[in-house]
């Protein structure tokens, strides 16, 4: 650059400067400095100018201008030698040699004081690295530089997290949301911590995502349900939802919702989520008294015997939840819930006492051969004890004998691949034609066994029909999508199309 080349002097607030890593005052050649709005003023090209300026220009030569504008002039300098660390820093991070590029920023941050994006890289590379305290310490130092940056008070809490400082992480996450409302980051954070929940208001709508705070989602949800009239199923949707993520009074108020909107009409799904999901809030008297109002109406539903002997059982009454458990039985011998209350231990890891179990249960199956419920339990027992070969053939049978039960199939295959007998499962499946119309279970097992003989692009078609099926949970839909993409790399990573 000639000497004769003009400059224009560009003055930075000193925060401003101590967040990009910059002096305070940057010279730019006249002829570039209208350009600077639309390109901006990439750092490297900012040491190329000091440079120039300083050792080109007559300006920067002049020994006056220098004495006058010293602290200036040693800013620059300073700069100037810090760029090949910060090319060195750079070239390590890629390489993800966190040691190496700790070293480097250290001595940036001694060439340039004021370079607080030097610092910033140097306390992440501390925590990655699981220095904890020493990234605190950085952090603090330039706490005051990044104040209201989302991005600096995210990486703060994660250090304050691994710190076990629970309450400044939060402070700091608070801090990300004030700067940033929607910062993705933060809210997740807060969740974690138990500040937020995230909840979906549709259960099938990726879109329909929201955070509220972790004390008022009963208030937020009854006031959304309260904007409409719902349905049945609407509400039966919400109640299953939120018994998934263990949100037991919004279940609670999901299943008294159903209840209503059903009228005159008795729901079971709703009545003994009533019942279990008081027993969940650990309202154990208010439990046992609707479950004994409700078998009183309907003495000899099983499921109503069931939630009843469970409540007793939780109560303390153990010989009437026993024979609450037989009369279930005796209303419906291939109720699941009540063949595993009646010959499951309380333990189920306890082999000894499934063993001791076993002689009863299959009298039991032999004496009610025709109900699939009861062979599915003893192939389940089977199972526990290690005989893979009596289970999977009486879990055969019974499926075959209850062709259009997907659940038990579903199990049947589940257990298959298990056993990696891939083909039994596709051989089957062959057998169902249109598995669109087959639960999600069935087809995930299908896509499943495809993975398990290695043809991908049959597995990767399977999970892609499950993630565009706009009826299904959307966690389950973006699992879907996340097996596609890991099909996706398989296929890649061999080199097939």
């Amino acid at each position: 650059m000639s000497e004769g080349e003009e400059w224009v002097i560009i003055n930075f607030d000193e925060l401003v400067a101590k967040q990009k890593g910059l002096p305070m005052q940057v010279p730019v050649p006249k002829a570039q400095f209208e350009k600077l709005a639309e390109s901006g003023l990439p750092t490297k090209q900012a040491r190329q100018w000091c440079s120039d300026f300083l050792n080109n220009s007559e300006v920067g030569k002049n020994s006056a201008w220098r004495k006058k504008n010293r602290n200036d002039v040693v800013a620059m300098e300073s700069f100037i030698d810090a760029g090949p660390l910060w090319d060195k820093a750079q070239k390590a991070f890629a390489e993800n040699d966190f040691e190496k590029a700790i070293s480097t920023l250290k001595r940036i941050t001694v060439t340039f004081e004021g370079d607080h994006a030097a610092k910033l890289n140097l306390a992440s590379a501390y925590a990655n690295t699981g220095q904890f305290e020493n990234a605190q310490k950085i952090f603090k130092t330039i706490a005051a530089t990044f104040k209201g940056d989302p991005e600096f008070h995210i990486a703060v809490g994660h250090v304050h997290l691994r710190l076990q400082n629970k309450d400044a992480a939060a402070d700091e996450f608070i801090n990300a949301l004030e700067a940033k409302p929607d910062h993705q980051g933060a809210m997740d954070a807060l969740v974690q911590l138990g500040h937020l929940a995230k909840i979906y208001e549709n259960p099938r709508d990726a879109a329909s995502l929201i955070y509220v705070r972790a004390d008022s989602v009963l208030a937020y949800l009854v006031g959304e349900w309260d904007k409409e009239e719902r349905s049945v199923d609407f509400f039966l949707e919400q109640l299953a939802y939120h018994e998934r993520e263990r949100r037991y009074e919004v279940a609670f108020e999901a299943a008294l919702r159903a209840k209503k909107a059903a009228g005159d009409d008795f729901n079971e799904r709703a009545e003994l989520a009533l019942i279990s999901n008081l027993r969940a809030m650990g309202k154990k008297e208010a439990a046992l008294g609707a479950a004994l109002e409700l078998a009183g109406k309907k003495p000899a539903n099983a499921g109503v015997l069931v939630e009843l002997a469970r409540t007793q059982g939780e109560n303390g009454n153990s010989a009437e939840a026993e024979s609450l458990i037989d009369k279930a039985l005796e209303v419906d011998p291939g109720d699941l819930s009540a063949l595993m209350l009646k010959f499951w231990p309380e333990d189920p890891n306890d082999i000894q006492k499934l063993g001791d179990a076993l002689p009863a249960l299959q009298a039991f199956a032999a004496a009610h051969a025709a109900v699939p419920g009861a062979s599915r339990t003893l192939a389940r027992a089977y199972l526990a004890l290690n005989r893979i070969d009596d289970s999977l053939e009486l879990f055969e049978k019974t499926v075959k004998g209850n062709p259009g039960d997907d659940d038990l199939r579903s199990e049947w295959w589940g257990e298959l691949a298990k056993q990696q007998k891939y083909e039994e499962i596709l051989k089957d499946a062959a057998t169902l034609g249109d598995m669109k119309e087959r639960t999600w279970q069935l087809r995930w097992n299908e896509a499943e066994a495809y993975l398990g003989l290695g043809k991908s692009v049959e597995a990767r078609a399977c999970f892609s029909a499950i993630n565009f099926d706009e009826s299904l949970h959307v966690d389950l839909r973006r699992r879907a999508k996340r097996a596609v993409t890991s099909v996706d790399e398989k296929i890649a990573g061999v080199g097939q199309p």
